[in-house]
This record gives C-alpha cells, structure tokens and sequence, in this order.
C-alpha cells in the first residue's frame, strides 16, 4: 500500500485534478495541486525539475483563475529553480517564458511581456523548429500585439498561423485549441468579416458540446464573441439571447469558485470577469434600451454582482460558526489571533531595533497568514452553506414591500461592439438605476458620467461636515435633480425606498438630498440601504440571537506613558468635558482620543428601554470583552470611530476643527482599508505597550466577532460608514467588517455629529424601536 505523501498519490491528485479544472471546478481543483505539489517537495526536494514544473502548471492555473498575481508568484518560482539547476533549455522553460510574458501583457507591461515573447519564440525555434506547435502561444501574443496596434491584416495572419500549429499538434477536437478560433473569429468581426467570424466561433462551441465541456470558461469567451459579432450586425435580439446563456454558465462558475479561496483570490476571480457587467448594461442601455430581455439581463447581472465577494466571505464565517465543532473553532481563533498582531504591528509601526526590511518581511508573513486560514476556512465550510434560493428577478421582487421600491445603482462603462475588442472599446464610467416595485416590470434611467456625480457628491458630503456652510440645501437640490427627481415617476407611490448604491453612492446620505419642493427627501421617504437588492433573499434567513442587548460607553481611553509624566511633572489634568479630534498625524499610534463623558448619559438613556441590558463602560468597555460576546439582540458602540487615509490620499487643507465629536483622522502606513478604520476602546491611548489589550479595535479584528444571530449593530460614533470604496463590492471599513461579522443590518454614520446632538439622536431611536417602528424608521 503506498503511504499519503508517495509520489504516485502526487499524481493521481494531479489527474483528479485536472479532471476537476476541465469543468471550471477550480474550488476543487486548487486543494488537490497544492497538495500534490507538497508531496513532491517533500520527496524529491524544492530545487527538482518535477518541483518546477508542478510550479509552472500551477501559474496557468492561477492565469485561469485570474489570480495574475498568484500566477506570477508561480512562474517566477519555476523559473528560478530552473536557473538555478542550469536547466533553462526545455520545453517547460520556453512555455513558462510565454507564460510569464502573458501576465505581463495583460498588466499593460508591454516590454516586458514581448521580452519574454520573444525569448520564449526564440527557444521554442532552437530546440524544435519554426513549425512546432509549442510556439502557437507565442504567436498568440504577437497576434494580440498587433491587434491592438490597429495591424489587423497582421493580426490575423498571426492568429491563423498559430491556429495551425495548434491543430496541428493538438487536434482539431481539443478544447485548447477553441481559444485560438476565439482569437481568430474575433479579429474577423473587427473586420466586418462576420461569417468567418461566427463560423469560428460555432466550431468553438461545437468542441465543447461534444466534448461535454460547456461548462469550460472558455465557452462564455465564445458566446461573449459570438454576441458581439450579433450587436455589430444589429442582431441585438440574438445577442441578449447569448449574452443571456453566457451569463448563466458565468453565474455557476462563480458560485463554484467563490466557494473556497482567500478574500484576495474571490476578489482576483471577480475583477477578472468585471467586465462583462458592462457588456450586459451596455446591450441594453446603448444598444436595446427597449429590448425586454436585455434590459432583465442587465438588472439581474447587478443584483447578482454587487458585494458577491462579502456575502461569500460572510456565508464560509457563519457556516464554521454553525458548525461550531472543535476544528473549526480553533481554525477561527487562529484567523482571530494573526489579525490582531496584524493589526497590533500596523498600529504600532516599525519596531525599535528592526529595520524596514525586517517589518515589511513581519507584515508580508501575517498576511501570507492570514490568506491562507481564509483559503481552509472556506475549503471547510465548501458546501455547508446553502443559499435558501437561487438569485432571480421574480425571488427579489416577492420580497419588496408592498409601499417600497428597489432602487439598483451601478457604475458601468459603455461597451462599443464596433470598437476593438479590448481596452478602448470601453468608455468612461457611468451611472444606471434600475427600479423594482412588487408588482410590474423593471423601469430604468440612465443617469450620465460617474465622474460629475461623484463630485457633486463629494462637494454636498463637505458641506454637511462643515456647520459653517450655507450652501448645503443648495447643493443637495442640485444632486436631487441629477440622481433622484428622474427616478421619481418610476418609484411611483413608494414611502419605502430600498437603495443599493455603487461607487461614491456608497458615501452619500440620500436622506439630505432635497427635492423640487424644498424638502428633504427624510420627510417624504424611508431609507432602507442594501449592498445588493439581493440582500433581501438574505435576511429572510432566520437567525437567532444568543445573548442579551449589549451597550458598550464612555470608555476610559487612558493617558500614553509620556502625557503622564507629563501631567505629574506639571501637575496638569486636561478638562474631562474636553473633546477634540486629531488631524495630520503620521500614523494611528499618534493619535489622541480624548474623553467622551457624554456617551455614558447616553448608555443610562438606553437603560431605560432595556433593562436587561450588559453594560460596559469605562475601563470595562475592552476589546477584549467586547471580543468575547456572541451575538447579542443589539450591539451599541458609542465612542471615537476612525477612518485613516492612506499616505497618498490624504486631502490636503482637509483638516476638521477640535471640536466636540467622535471622530478622529490621520495618516496610516497599511494599504488594506479594514486595518485603516475602527473603533477606540479601554485603554486607547495606552497603544503600543506590552498589554494584552491595546484598546483600538480594527475593522480587520471587527470582522472576526461572532454577530450571527445579531440584530442590529449601532455604531455612535463619528464616520463610521465611511471606508474605501470599492466599485461592486461596496465600502471597505467598518460597514464591511460588521456585515462579515454577522450583523442583520446597521446604524453608522457618514458625517461627525456632536456628543449632545448624537446623545438626543440615539435615546429618540430606542424610544421609536420600542414603540414597534422599524429599524430605519425609528431614526
């Protein structure tokens, strides 16, 4: 019997996978190639050919994936092994040249990638001729190259040419070869060559059929082509009809592959495919605007694209949760344990008697870490969890409110099928809104350039932080007019509006906007905000809390060592009614949160509506304590929140006043937004020390808490729905952390608000939920 780590169990697993990677089962396949390849390190050693070449089908792979990064990781190892044996004559190195070339291209690298082209080409030629299959890839590239040169006559002189190298060498029924036909038949549509095109790309897909491989990423590359050759033509029924099929193979293909992986590879996975969510909005918004089919398409392809990768990062932490067994519990302590030293080593900087070098190598292995525990908890809890039903139009409307309207924002970029198939066929980006009601048909509007809203939002979001400012009614109105007066016939007779934003939407209280009559759209609407319209499938999942309320105020910061001396030399004790906040700061460990007396009025406030509240305060309100809750019913946070700009973006002149709020700024070395925004507890100015318990809680630590089961999170403090924005994917902060944590829905805020007006706001909120109004509606 051969034992787990012989080399034949290294094979077999590397079959099993590739068996799993034909169907677009990446999920699966992954575990199976990293687990062969240990073996083979093991026993043959890190510096063997076999080492090498395991490393090199393992960047394809990635390519596959589109994990570039990952991908270069993997052929840059392989490259290096082979130099280092003195064996870089091979097959194996002339395709990883090509290879390496290839993820250079598709960074925008082009000298880069054409040198290792034609080191690749030149190889290939020296150790088996000009006419060899192998140099087919190469061919590709120097086809790509010319195609978007404009030299499509060269274009396809070069893709055809490796188009015959490939079947020549592989057959005219391998599925590898359809993505030299893809390449082909797409130049022929640039060209107008329409019937060359579709036929190429109908032999592509007639591979596939007979070789049961639809489900092949590269069957959506060809019905996409085949879509576009039909737009170009004016088909544009036809090309609804494919787009339609392609994003449904699309759609089980992300399932699969979200289902394991660390955040980073999800968010690799979705980028990758981003743009054909501006193919399916462009067919119907350029193209077919009164196409039905085409219009549902492009509403569906948001619905299911927006925060897909928080929901699949969210779904693997419940699962393990639910499952609660002692494996997985220790998997989760683990992810806990190495995001806070993360976090402790961020906030603290470098490291007396550490160099540079020495801290970037520290950061650089916690989060190698870190990735790696999200990569096993996703891989055990794979197929635990199961969305209650699939994502469909017809599911999300059943659930709207009778008095409510979805209202689906995207940012898009206009897709020209006449255009050349890549970068430049896509314009600059824009806003759509797409509107749901319980009953009727998807209604929609165009909404014009992102970039002249974004700003628009930006102005009005500066003068709402600035009491001094005049001109805020004005600005809202001005906003009202481009966003929401044009969706107002097609909301209808709604009082609740469901928005899902996109982009620096995400940054923008619609409640202030101000309509034609001069009033705030709070006194006409209800504000209920959602990641996705899909939420709502969701929160229909029950949940069910595992601990009383529990309100968390007026925590006792503490002094830094230094201020403390400084304070007994001078006798000098700063006014505890004192509030400030710190600007320009270096970093976070600068940072001075001084004392929020206020909020502990507030913590009796609420008392009187939940007396059986746990209350934490003062040199009590600890992130270790607060670490160690299971989702209680309501989670109240009231102190100083934070949002750090990273070193490149800090605006300057942008500093706010010392005045009485919750809120802080300053400068932070860490390019993951979670780990630039949080929450200040016991002990906050007493950082960077030996204690346990630092008092600064990240976003990053935030989204380790076990919330599942939690139905509301109110986070009384200063910016805390502020983040980076990502388009698709929502804000990276504290709104992000707190959702992967579990929590049912949330109260933050976009804004600094005095300690007296957020006191008055919170215990007028609590008195609305206990009369029976709805989370959104007490506010």
């Amino acid at each position: 019997m051969l034992g787990p780590d012989d080399l034949l169990v290294a094979e077999t697993l590397g079959a099993l996978a590739s068996a799993y990677e034909t169907t677009g089962d990446y999920a699966s396949a992954e575990p199976l190639k990293l687990r062969a390849l240990r073996i083979m390190e093991q026993a043959l050693g890190p510096d063997h050919p076999r080492v090498a070449r395991a490393l090199t089908g393992l960047g394809g792979f990635y390519r596959e994936m589109g994990d570039e990064l990952k991908a270069e990781e993997m052929y840059q190892r392989s490259l290096a092994v082979f130099e280092k044996i003195g064996q870089t004559e091979n097959p194996v190195v002339a395709s990883l040249l090509n290879a390496l070339g290839s993820v250079y291209y598709a960074r925008g690298d082009y000298p880069n990638a054409e040198k290792q082209f034609d080191r690749s080409r030149v190889l290939w030629e020296t150790l088996l001729g000009p006419d060899n299959f192998h140099i087919a890839p190469s061919y590709t590239h120097l086809g790509r190259v010319a195609y978007d040169a404009g030299d499509y006559a060269k274009a396809e002189a070069t893709f055809q040419h490796a188009l015959t190298l490939a079947e020549k060498g592989l057959g005219q029924e391998h599925t590898s070869v359809t993505g030299y036909l893809n390449d082909l038949a797409d130049t022929y549509c640039t060209t107008g060559a329409y019937k060359k095109g579709e036929g190429l790309y109908e032999r592509a897909l007639a591979v596939h059929e007979r070789k049961a491989a639809m489900s092949h990423p590269a069957v959506q590359d060809t019905l996409f082509g085949l879509a576009r050759c039909a737009a170009e033509q004016g088909r544009l029924s036809d090309a609804a009809k494919l787009q339609t099929q392609a994003s449904e193979l699309e759609e089980r293909y992300v399932a699969l592959n979200l289902a394991v992986g660390s955040e980073r590879e999800k968010l690799a996975l979705l980028t990758e495919l981003s743009s054909r969510l501006s193919r399916n909005v462009s067919l119907h918004v350029s193209l077919a605007p009164h196409d039905r089919a085409a219009r549902d398409l492009a509403m569906l392809s948001i619905l299911r694209s927006k925060g897909r990768v928080q929901d699949a990062m969210s779904a693997s932490l419940s699962a393990l949760r639910q499952r609660s067994g002692p494996e997985d519990q220790k998997l989760l302590d683990q992810l806990n344990d190495a995001t806070a030293k993360l976090a402790k080593l961020i906030l603290d900087g470098l490291p007396q008697k550490a160099t540079p070098a020495e801290y970037q190598e520290q950061t650089k292995r916690l989060e190698e870490q870190r990735e790696n525990l999200e990569v096993e908890i996703s891989e055990r809890s794979a197929g635990f969890y199961q969305r209650t039903q699939p994502v469909t139009l017809a599911s999300v409307q059943a659930l709207i409110p009778e008095d409510g309207a979805l209202v689906e924002f995207a940012v898009y970029r206009p897709f020209d099928p006449k255009a050349p198939d890549n970068r430049k066929a896509y314009g600059a980006p824009r806003y759509v809104a797409y509107v749901l009601r319980r009953q009727g048909e998807v209604q929609w509007k165009e909404l014009g350039e992102a970039r002249t809203t974004d700003g628009a939002v930006d102005a009005l979001r500066r003068a709402l932080g600035d009491p001094q400012r005049r001109d805020v009614r004005e600005l809202a109105r001005g906003l009202d007019e481009k966003l929401m007066r044009p969706l107002r016939a097609l909301t209808g007779k709604a009082t609740q509006l469901l928005i899902s934003p996109d982009g620096e939407l995400n940054l923008l209280p619609f409640q202030a906007l101000v309509d034609e009559q001069n009033r705030y759209l709070v006194e006409r609407y209800g504000f209920t905000y959602l990641t996705s319209g899909r939420d709502l499938l969701r929160m229909k999942v029950a949940r069910e809390s595992k601990s009383v309320p529990l309100v968390i105020a007026n925590p006792a910061f503490g002094e830094s060592a230094t201020e403390e001396k400084a304070k007994a030399a001078t006798k000098w004790t700063e006014p505890k009614a004192r509030r400030r906040s710190v600007t320009d700061a270096r970093s976070l460990s600068e940072l001075y949160f001084a004392p929020l007396g206020g909020t502990a009025q507030e913590a009796n406030a609420i008392r009187k509506f939940f007396p059986d509240a746990n209350f934490l305060t003062g040199e009590g309100a600890t992130k270790s304590a607060l670490k160690q809750t299971v989702a209680p019913r309501i989670l109240h946070i009231a102190t100083h929140g934070f949002f750090l700009q990273s070193p490149q973006t800090v605006a300057d002149g942008d500093a706010r006043a010392a005045t009485a709020t919750r809120g802080a700024e300053a400068a932070a070395e860490s390019d993951n937004p979670l780990l630039r925004s949080g929450l200040a507890l016991a002990g906050a100015n007493r950082r960077g020390g030996a204690a346990a318990d630092e008092g600064i809680l990240t976003a990053l630590e935030a989204s380790g808490l076990n919330l599942w089961g939690t139905k509301l999170v109110v986070l009384s403090a200063c910016d805390t729905g502020l983040g980076e924005v990502h388009n698709g994917e929502g804000v990276y902060g504290l709104r992000r952390a707190f959702v992967l944590a579990g929590a049912e829905s949330l109260v933050m805020s976009l804004w600094p608000a005095s300690d007296y007006s957020t006191r008055s706001l919170m215990a007028s909120y609590y008195r609305n939920l206990k009369q029976g109004l709805g989370r959104g509606a007490a506010l």
